[in-house]
Parts: C-alpha cells; sequence; structure tokens
C-alpha cells in the first residue's frame, strides 16, 4: 500500500510500504477513503527527526477482511476509526468508554495509509448515506468537542468563550451555538477568526490586540458562564479561568502538561468548576449524528482544503503555517 511516512522536520514521503495484516481473531482491515490531519499531527510535521511507522487517526473507509473471531463487521461494512484502543473486557470497554480502561492498549494508527488494521470494537459503522469526507471528522475533530460540549451542559442561558478557532475550537464554537448559547470566540489568527463569527460567534477577540479577560467581562456582564480552551496553552487557560463570572465551569479540551491556579482565589471563592474532557465514547456517536440531523452544526462547515494523499505534504504545510485560510484539510486516501 502507499502511505505518507514523516522522515524529518518538515518532510514527508509518499512511499509504498506494506500492507497492514490481522494479527488476532477480532483484527479488521479497512480501506481507507477519506482521512484527515489533526491538530495533534502538527509534531509530525514541525519536529525534527523521523517518526517510524504510518501515523493519523481521523479516517473513514470500507472492510476489506476480518479476523476468524469476527462477529459484526463484513467486507463491505463503511465504517469510522475510533482511535483508542480499550482492553474490550473490562466494565468501561463494555459500555463503549475506551478512554477510561485502565488497561488502555495504545491507539489505531495508520490513517495517512491507504489500509488501517484495527479491533473489531474500534469500527463504528456509518449510515446510508453519510459521505467518508464527514465521516472521518465525526470521531475527533467534531466528535471531542461535541462531547465535551454536552458535558459542560451548555444551553440557551451561557455565554460561552472558546479559546483557540482550530478546527477543534471552531467545532466547539458551532456546537455551542447549535445548543443555544452566546458564543464568543478568542484566537491569535484574524482568518480563524472571521470563520468563527461565520460559524455563530456573537464577538470575536484577536488576543494579541485586547485583553480576552476583560473583553468578555465587558460582553458578557461580569463575564462568561462557561468557557473552553481547545488551546492546551497555560496562559490561555489561565484567562479560560479568569473570564468566568462566579460559578462558572471551565472545560479544557487542549493538552497541557502542566498549568499553575490558586484553589482559593481562581476556585473556592469564585465558586468555580475546571473539568476536562478526551475524546468521544461510542455512544456521542449517534449524539452527534443527531446533532447534525437536528441543526446546521455540521464539521464540513470548517473543512477548507481537499487534497490527493500525494499532495499531504501541502496540507501540512498549509496547515501548520496558517496560509491560503486554511482551517481543516481533508486528504483522499483512495477512491470511493
Amino acid at each position: 500500500m502507499r502511505a505518507a511516512l514523516f522522515v524529518g522536520q518538515r518532510e514527508v514521503q509518499v512511499a509504498d510500504v506494506d500492507d497492514p495484516i490481522l494479527r488476532h481473531p477480532d483484527d479488521v482491515i479497512v480501506r481507507l477513503v477519506r482521512s484527515a490531519i489533526c491538530g495533534s499531527d502538527k509534531g509530525l510535521y514541525l519536529n525534527p527527526g523521523a517518526k517510524p511507522g504510518v501515523h493519523g487517526h481521523e479516517g473513514a473507509g470500507v472492510v476489506v477482511e476480518v479476523g476468524s473471531g469476527v462477529r459484526h463487521r463484513r467486507p463491505g461494512d463503511r465504517v469510522v476509526i475510533y482511535d483508542v484502543i480499550g482492553c474490550g473486557a473490562c466494565g468501561y470497554c463494555r459500555q463503549g468508554q475506551f478512554t477510561y480502561c485502565p488497561d488502555r492498549q495504545g491507539s489505531v494508527s495508520g490513517a495517512f495509509g491507504e489500509l488501517v488494521v484495527a479491533p473489531e470494537r474500534n469500527l463504528i459503522p456509518l449510515p446510508d448515506g453519510l459521505p467518508f469526507d464527514r465521516a472521518c471528522l465525526l470521531s475527533d475533530a467534531f466528535g471531542t468537542p461535541a462531547k465535551g460540549v454536552r458535558k459542560l451542559g451548555v444551553g440557551p442561558a451561557d455565554t460561552v468563550a472558546v479559546f483557540g478557532c482550530g478546527p477543534i475550537g471552531l467545532n466547539a464554537v458551532q456546537i455551542a451555538k447549535a445548543y443555544g448559547a452566546r458564543v464568543i470566540a478568542c484566537d491569535l489568527v484574524d482568518y480563524r477568526l472571521e470563520a468563527a463569527r461565520k460559524l455563530g460567534a456573537l464577538h470575536v477577540i484577536n488576543v494579541s490586540k485586547t485583553d480576552p479577560v476583560a473583553s468578555i467581562r465587558e460582553q458578557a456582564e461580569g463575564g462568561a458562564t462557561k468557557s473552553i480552551d481547545a488551546t492546551g496553552d497555560p496562559a490561555a487557560e489561565r484567562q479560560a479561568i479568569g473570564c468566568l463570572r462566579p460559578a462558572g465551569r471551565a472545560l479544557f479540551l487542549g493538552e497541557c502538561g502542566r498549568l499553575e491556579i490558586s484553589p482559593s482565589q481562581d476556585l473556592i471563592r469564585r465558586d468555580l468548576e475546571i473539568m476536562g474532557s478526551w475524546y468521544i465514547h461510542l455512544d456521542d456517536f449517534p449524539a452527534n449524528l443527531a446533532l447534525m440531523a437536528d441543526t446546521s452544526a455540521d464539521p464540513l462547515r470548517i473543512v477548507t482544503h481537499r487534497l490527493a494523499l500525494d499532495d499531504i505534504a501541502t496540507g501540512f504545510d498549509l496547515f501548520c503555517d496558517h496560509r491560503d485560510g486554511c482551517l481543516k484539510v481533508v486528504v483522499t486516501m483512495t477512491e470511493e
């Protein structure tokens, strides 16, 4: 098969590699039709050194081969890849909550190749008529913020401040809007802020020019009721806390290694809640399909570039350097 290989800093080669094989009875091989570049993939392109193997985790395609123990998937089935591999046996896994599994077994890496192997439990069947370019975005780019917005309890009474208008943040903007909230979007890049406005943000703030905490408190009459950080930047996460009115809630979606807070000043005396949310659970998928059916929220609204596998390096260049108005890149892996 052909796959994108990350051989050095800003070096991507599309080359022939060995096809994946069935190693376990419950393994399934999927021919990927569409994949997408995720913000968490930036390190593959920007960091020095080779990154062995085939990477990528936002993919959808068609089953082509199944192991002897597979019970529910058959060749020809249309599926989306669920990335986190749980043990499959614990109580969390039996409820489709693989991210909680105490014995997680890595991830289904390989969406930047034409074929990928995954356990049967990591393949979510697609409804008839759902296009692959939309499907590949439903697990992470759209699913992660949708799960987080629901966990945050967003509704029509809320003013939600979203920090970071990359794909996760922009989807958080349109999803919070779909649930009825007033949304204020914050970012450093003007074209991303304009995209947030088109997706329903009532106000946008370029944080390199304006103090977001002061501006949000002014626009929201004392502060946002809820906030979402999609950057993983400690300064932005501090602002996501600082912009809240008393009894507010902050949700962190961006990965951050360390953040210093004062429990007394930041939480206790303001009666705040801080929560995190990682990826999706299996029952989030039908909830997200319903959200798309009932509202204008749609991950394709932020897709700006569609490229062939041979041009994936261009996609990373556009995405990582904020060029040509790039918001989200979908890659054609094979023809439907």
